[in-house]
């Protein structure tokens, strides 16, 4: 129930009892005008209140709500300073569908930053909320920051001033400052007794912090603010994050989002940033999106989904390699450029794409130039939230000779859509423009129609009132406006209100002498008031005017306890402004018992429904009353009120006369009759009796009902330009860029009523530009492009399109002139191939013409010879034919003998495979009888490649020489194999015969024809049957009648016996052997298919395979029968079509299928076969997945090593081995961080590797793996060392604090900061013992103390530095003690001269100069010597070779040398080698030559 409260604070005087109500909406005042609402009504109230903004300068700033409410509430917006006049900047709608009011304010600027208000009023009560408008400036406004400063200094703040910052500074308003100080101590003392905590209460820091910090920190945190039971706060942090302060959204509708992407709505953090992301765009998505931080606004965004959709999607293309294709779309919008994607990356304009958008941007098309395998795939085109996508299929080339070679590019072109694209996108394009005429009629007409309501409600008389002026509640008798001098004019009823105060503004009887007088003396007081200053205007906003049944100065009826102000259209206020101006005038110095009237003005309405104002032009004459009982009403009496605002009557004193109306088109108007209403509220009639003048109409001036369109046209050829006006008479100029046209310039300027027309008959290069067309002050402009592509004349054409004949080794020419603009890329191809100049062809061209010169014209050059012509204005083509003729090549083999019998040899063959470009008139035979040397002229036949040769001998064997003759030549002959006449040649066994059906009395079986003929025809063919069970073949068919045909319906046999079947071929020389039998056949009806499989499921699956298992197929009688064998069938997810994954039925009802792709989905069919065909297939219910059982990740190595110590430099190398299904996502982490780039991480299916290829000290750390996949999770940690042998410890100092004892210090190594692992040992010798042994070990600080020292004796020490990976060399102590010494024994050595071995760098073999052929390798040496080693170094030109990879150079004991693998002609030159030393240098050169 909604809480209620009784003002008791008025915000006006008189005004009435209001009842406070709270929304279930927050921030939302409910203020109810009565006591008790009636049965079934309700004060307005928000659904939807609008939402506080913040907008970026210049962009769109909307505010919507929806209002609810019995009757339906009235909405109006306001704001909290300055107007809302500017109807360009704030427009209100409201959608009638959806019952949303919307403010827009346009191009938002500081200025707009305000509070703005939205009123919901009915006649029981009022509903008002706020919300804040908030304006980030781009820049910084150095001028306006100034004078805010001033203001700040002088106590005056701009409250509409916004600091140019992301996040809005909201600045106080007027405070005195020392006002301000006391604030800013009490806000002190506040924040002091804020800080103050209870015991336990954890600090609200503390949740801010934890909040973002990752979960390996929380421990720390806790300690830093002394939190110690982690489970109440763990318990309470996952309850503030399902609470938490930051929310996001769209369209004051909280939207539930989370940090994980999957989804619908997320909310990162990256850095400082905070990106928010929606998946799956759809339509509603689209909306005002803003972001609340602890009840702050911080940003808002108005996000728009266009509505873009594809009429054309993109189609498959095939095209060959070599090849461009073509992918192309239509758009249902014009769309600059769309998103193009292949393989998953987005595509970019280039070398190897050209993406094109029509000028209409409808048409978008993607162009892959030279097509190879690397480019087949999936293409997709994005508009918006649309896409479409389509498979780009590149076929390989077929002919084996091109394998391995550099293919020529082709001119050809795949792909399209083969749709006119052109006239779709012209159709969509007048659709799109008749959709936007119908907005626009829709929209005038509805403003139309609005004016016409607002005019019709303006002008009807109101109703009649019929409130208690005593009781102040309802019709006009409560409290009205205040007139500005505060005085109570009511009449009707009494003049006081209930509790005896005094009723402020208009009294009811003042409303009523202004309605009786009509619509010419209306508001006449309040307007007078108005000009001298003494009251409020009509529509102002007066906060005091808070009564019940108010009417403003129109008499329209105020909402009771309003606080805001009336809604005005524009055009009421341009009307009343009017009629304000002429009623001042026309009451001017007017008696106003003097009913004269003249030059008085008042609105009406014509006959065509248009508002228009004329002007009285004589006196008013006395009204005759038009009594609906035909009393004349004379002596009737009405109320007025005169110029001092006095309330008076006056009684009429004659009957009304007849108005004379001045109609627009010259018509009097005289006897105009219109309705009025009395005091008594009767509804009557009179007469105008004078002249009314001419309506004042604005006229709009000429509109543009179509413009001007770009224009393109070729030159030479006619253009045209056309528009139309909304006037048939309106004269226009045209101009062409901004210099007027005249008919003297060769332009023909035409006009058909509203359409004006500019002809150019013949288009010059000077006629391109802008033109433009103005009349009466209003212009449009279009661009006229002369363009000038190649071309060719339909003559030139013509001839160059007739064949070209020429013979062999001739040369032909083939020229055509062309016309078109400078400069031009002219192109010949033949067969699809670019032709270039070489040895044979010869390209010539000019500004005119192009010719091709063919010399030494071979047969393979027969084909399509074709010109193309470029440049910037299009391209040309012409095609023509050359065909070579030659000799026609040899006939074809093998020869075919149809019959070889004693008495004829009968022989067939092929055609020649090249007839030269010349039919075949004859073939010429020769023959030759096996044995002699000489050749039997047989002469011509005709053209048909077979011959029936009856003059042979039996058993003798021929050969036969076929040539080709026609009008080219004759062609090499074909020489036959021996051929024998009449030799026995039996054919060879058929094959089995095949059942073709079978049924109770009849068997069908087919069989095809012996490989193996016998060199002669088959006659025919003998069939045999067998029974099962017997050994007796019977024939089938008479021996002495063989069958003809390749099948037989068998019909001698038994239902339900089962018959085997065997076939002989039959030639002239006799019978074949037997066939092999063919399957037994049962005589019998065919069966009917078998059924589905039963309980088909998947019993194990892999990532290469699966296993089925199934149930047979239940039988039923005449619907169903037994399976024989079963198919199964496979298809994956993205494709439509099944493969059968066995080739033969299989008897058993498990399967496993193989190669399968790993993570794959594929579905899965089983198929029942029996006799009578394949039953319906059964699917399984759900696709399968490519992969083994789910596996919750582990590691297989038993013995893994946890530490491990690499040397700085070498490689670091972890293999960790695991088992997981599916396949795991592998993360590897460094100290809880992710690793570099330069740690190399390769996964397989299961182990993981890492490898860093040279290590260095700060590669030490934990490195951690993380193994995830749908089941859950695995890691392990390696603790990893990178070091070097450590540096030796400083210099050594030696000192004796205890008797007997010696204090070894020294200083630390170098490398003990950077190695927590590294210590020291120490080592002891003394004179009286060669060796050292150790004496400490393990000493992490820098001194030691060695005890039982001798006196008399010598001691050393050393200490060495170790850590993980070595020892470090000794640092040396002073020798400590003294001991006796002893005479030196001396040796006098003889003085060696020492052999000085050093010698200069030489060559002990220089380099000889080489010769190698072009392809094969090349190798250089020669032989140095030198001490110490020289520096070699090999130039070639001068540059140095030692760092090129191509060359292999090499030194070994002083010989080196220069290796080439493969020499080409860049490898030409001088080659030189330098040897260098401290002691001198040296040099040898040599020339390579390279042969072709």
């Amino acid at each position: 129930m909604w809480k209620k409260s009784k003002v008791t604070d008025q915000t006006a005087t008189g005004q009435g009892a209001g009842i406070k109500k709270r929304s279930k909406v927050p921030g939302v005042m409910i203020t109810q005008f009565i006591e008790v609402l009636p049965e079934g009504k309700s004060t307005p109230d928000f659904l939807r209140k609008p939402i506080a903004l913040t907008i970026q300068e210049g962009k769109l700033a909307i505010f919507k709500a929806n209002v609810c409410g019995d009757p339906k509430p009235e909405v109006t917006w306001g704001r909290a300073k300055g107007d809302m006049s500017d109807t360009e900047t704030f427009q209100k709608k409201y959608d009638e569908a959806t019952g949303e009011y919307t403010l827009e304010i346009h191009r938002v600027s500081g200025e707009e930053a305000d509070t703005y208000k939205c009123y919901a009023i009915n006649e029981y009560g009022k509903a008002i909320c706020t919300a804040a408008l908030n304006v980030i400036e781009v820049g910084f406004k150095k001028k306006k920051a100034m004078e805010q400063l001033e203001d700040i200094g002088r106590g005056r703040v701009n409250q509409n001033f916004v600091r140019p910052c992301v996040r809005p500074s909201f600045v106080l308003g007027s405070v005195d400052p020392a006002e301000f100080r006391k604030l800013l101590r009490k806000r002190k003392g506040v924040d002091k007794e804020e800080a103050v905590k209870e015991p336990g209460e954890i600090d609200e820091r503390f949740w801010e912090i934890i909040m973002s910090a990752d979960r390996k920190d929380y421990e720390r945190i806790c300690a830093e603010f002394g939190v110690k039971d982690f489970r109440v706060m763990l318990k309470k942090l996952s309850e503030k994050k399902k609470e938490r302060q930051e929310e996001q959204a769209k369209d004051g509708v909280m939207i539930p989002y989370s940090d994980e992407e999957e989804m619908k709505h997320s909310l990162k953090t990256v850095g400082k940033k905070l990106i928010f992301s929606v998946r799956d765009l759809k339509a509603e998505d689209a909306g005002l999106y803003q972001v609340d931080v602890e009840e702050v606004n911080l940003f808002s965004t108005d996000f728009k989904i266009p509505t873009v959709d594809f009429i054309v999607k993109i189609q498959e293309v095939k095209a060959k390699e070599r090849e461009d294709a073509m992918f192309e779309c239509v758009l249902s919008q014009p769309w600059p450029r769309i998103k193009w994607m292949g393989k998953n990356a987005t595509l970019e304009e280039g070398e190897k794409y050209t993406i094109t958008v029509s000028e209409d941007k409808l048409i978008h098309r993607l162009l892959i130039k030279d097509c190879s395998q690397l480019d087949k795939g999936i293409y997709s085109a994005a508009a918006g939230i649309k896409t479409c996508s389509a498979w780009l299929i590149v076929e390989a080339d077929s002919d084996p000779a091109s394998h391995g070679k550099k293919k020529t590019r082709k001119t050809t072109q795949a792909g399209g859509t083969g749709l006119d694209l052109g006239k779709l996108a012209q159709e969509q394009q007048e659709k799109l423009a008749k959709e936007r005429q119908e907005q626009i009629d829709a929209a005038n007409k509805a403003r139309a129609e609005e004016e016409r309501l607002a005019r019709e409600a303006l002008l009807a008389p109101p109703p009649p009132d019929t409130g208690d002026g005593d009781s102040g509640e309802g019709g006009d008798s409560g409290e009205g406006k205040d007139t500005g001098d505060g005085k109570n004019n009511s009449k009707s009823g009494s003049n006081k209100s209930k509790d005896g105060g005094k009723s402020v503004g208009k009294s009811v009887g003042e409303m009523k002498d202004s309605e009786k007088e009509g619509d010419d003396k209306k508001n006449k007081k309040s307007t007078d008031d108005s000009d001298k200053g003494k009251g409020t205007s009509n529509y102002d906003f007066d906060p005091n005017a808070n009564g019940e049944g108010d009417r403003d100065s129109k008499g329209r009826k105020r909402h009771p306890g309003s606080l805001i102000p009336d809604t005005v259209s524009d055009a009421e206020k341009e009307r009343d402004d009017k009629y304000k101006k002429s009623t001042d005038v026309s009451d001017k110095g007017k008696d106003p018992n003097v009913k004269s009237g003249t030059g008085e003005t008042e609105e009406y309405i014509d006959a065509a429904g248009m508002h228009s104002v004329r002007t009285r032009q004589g006196p008013l004459l006395k009204d005759t009353v038009i009594d609906p009982n035909g009393q004349s009403g004379t002596g009737e009496t009405e109320e007025y009120t005169d110029a001092s605002g006095k309330h008076s009557e006056r009684t009429r004193q004659g009957p009304l006369l007849k108005d004379t109306v001045i109609d627009p088109n010259a018509q009097s108007g005289t006897g105009e009759t219109e309705q009025y209403t009395d005091v008594s509220g009767k509804r009557s009639e009179r007469t105008r009796q004078g002249p009314l003048l001419k309506d004042t109409v604005i006229d709009p001036g000429v509109q543009f009902v179509s413009g001007l369109s770009n224009v393109h046209a070729l030159i030479g050829q006619p253009a045209e330009l056309m528009c139309k006006l909304s006037n048939d008479n309106c004269e226009g100029t045209w101009y062409r860029n901004s210099k007027k046209l005249t008919a003297d310039d060769g332009h023909i300027m035409s006009r058909d009523g509203a359409n004006h027309k500019l002809v150019i008959n013949r288009c010059q290069e000077e006629d391109s530009g802008k033109y433009r067309f103005e009349a009466d002050g209003r212009k449009t402009e279009a661009m006229l492009n002369v363009e000038d592509p190649p071309r060719f004349d339909p003559d030139d054409l013509s001839a160059f399109s007739q064949p070209v004949i020429v013979k062999v080794g001739n040369s032909t020419t083939f020229k055509l002139p062309f016309v078109g603009r400078e400069p031009m890329k002219i192109q010949w191809y033949r067969k699809g191939e670019e032709l270039l100049d070489d040895n044979t062809t010869k390209i010539e061209k000019s500004f005119t013409q192009s010719r091709l010169l063919l010399s030494k014209c071979q047969r393979k050059d027969t084909g399509e010879i074709k010109i193309k012509l470029k440049n910037e204005h299009g391209t040309m083509e012409a095609i023509s034919r050359l065909i070579v003729l030659d000799k026609p090549t040899a006939p074809q083999g093998p020869v075919e003998v149809l019959e070889s019998t004693a008495s004829c040899i009968h022989i067939k063959w092929r055609a020649p495979k090249d007839d030269g470009g010349c039919p075949v008139i004859n073939y010429n035979l020769e023959r030759q009888q096996v044995g002699r040397n000489t050749w039997k002229k047989l002469g011509d036949i005709p053209g048909v490649p077979e011959y029936k040769d009856n003059d042979v001998e039996h058993g003798r064997k021929y050969c036969y020489r076929i040539r080709v003759v026609t009008e080219e030549g004759v062609s090499e002959m074909m020489e036959t194999d021996d051929l024998t006449a009449g030799t026995l040649a039996f054919p060879s066994s058929p094959a089995p015969p095949k059942v073709a059906s079978a049924f109770n009395n009849c068997i069908n079986l087919t069989w095809s024809t012996p490989t193996d003929t016998g060199e002669s025809r088959i006659l025919g063919y003998n069939l045999e049957k067998r029974k099962k069970g017997s050994n007796l073949w019977s024939p089938v068919n008479p021996t002495d009648e063989p069958i003809q045909e390749k099948k037989r319906a068998v019909t001698d046999v038994v239902a339900g016996n089962e018959y085997e079947f065997r076939v002989y071929a039959i030639n002239v020389s006799g019978l074949s052997e037997p066939s092999s039998p063919s399957e037994f056949i049962f005589a019998k009806d065919p069966k009917n298919p078998p059924g589905k499989v039963e309980d088909l499921k998947v019993a194990d699956t892999s990532y290469t395979a699966l296993s089925l298992s199934w149930n047979k197929p239940t039988e039923e009688v005449g619907v169903q029968d037994e399976a024989k064998g079963y198919f199964i069938e496979v298809r994956q997810a993205e494709c439509i079509d099944w493969t059968r994954c066995n080739v033969t039925p299989i008897i058993l009802t498990t399967f496993t299928v193989k190669s399968l792709k790993a993570m794959a989905m594929y579905w899965i069919r089983v198929i029942a076969i029996n006799d009578g065909g394949e039953g319906v297939p059964q699917d399984l219910d759900n696709y399968i997945l490519a992969m083994p059982p789910p596996v919750r990740p582990c590691f297989t190595d038993n013995k893994m090593k946890s530490f491990m110590v690499v040397r700085a430099g070498n490689s670091v190398r972890i293999l960790l081995n695991f088992e997981a299904s599916p396949w795991p996502e592998v993360t590897w982490l460094k100290d809880d961080v992710p690793l570099l780039k330069r740690v190399n991480i390769s996964n397989s299916e299961s182990s993981s590797q890492l490898l860093i290829t040279s290590s260095e000290r700060s590669d030490s750390g934990i490195y951690t793996i993380v193994v995830k996949n749908l089941v859950g999770q695995e890691s392990f940690s390696v603790e990893v060392r990178v070091t070097d042998d450590p540096k030796p410890p400083g210099p050594v100092e030696l000192e004796e604090n205890v008797p007997g004892t010696v204090t070894v210090i020294w200083e630390p190594s170098p490398d003990e900061k950077r190695d927590d692992h590294l210590h020291y040992s120490v080592s002891k010798r003394d004179s009286t013992k060669g060796s050292w042994s150790t004496v400490a070990d393990r000493l992490f600080n820098n001194k030691f103390t060695a005890c039982n020292i001798m006196p008399g004796r010598e001691y050393h020490f050393r200490v060495y530095a170790k850590n993980d990976m070595g020892m470090s060399a000794p640092s040396e102590s002073p020798t400590w003690g003294s001991e006796r010494r002893k005479d030196t024994f001396v040796v006098n050595m003889p003085a060696y001269k020492t052999c000085d071995l050093r010698t200069a760098p030489a060559f002990l073999v220089p380099l000889r100069q080489h010769t190698a052929p072009k392809g094969y390798e090349c190798y250089m040496s020669c032989a140095i010597k030198g001490n110490p080693k020289p520096r070699v170094t090999w130039y070639r030109n001068n540059i140095s070779l030692n760092t090129n990879t191509n060359y292999l150079i090499t030194n070994i004991c002083g010989v080196c040398s220069l290796l080439i693998l493969r020499v080409t002609p860049k490898d030409w030159g001088e080659y030189n080698i330098q040897i260098e030393s401290a002691l001198g240098r040296a040099e040898s050169s040599t020339k390579l030559t390279v042969r072709e």
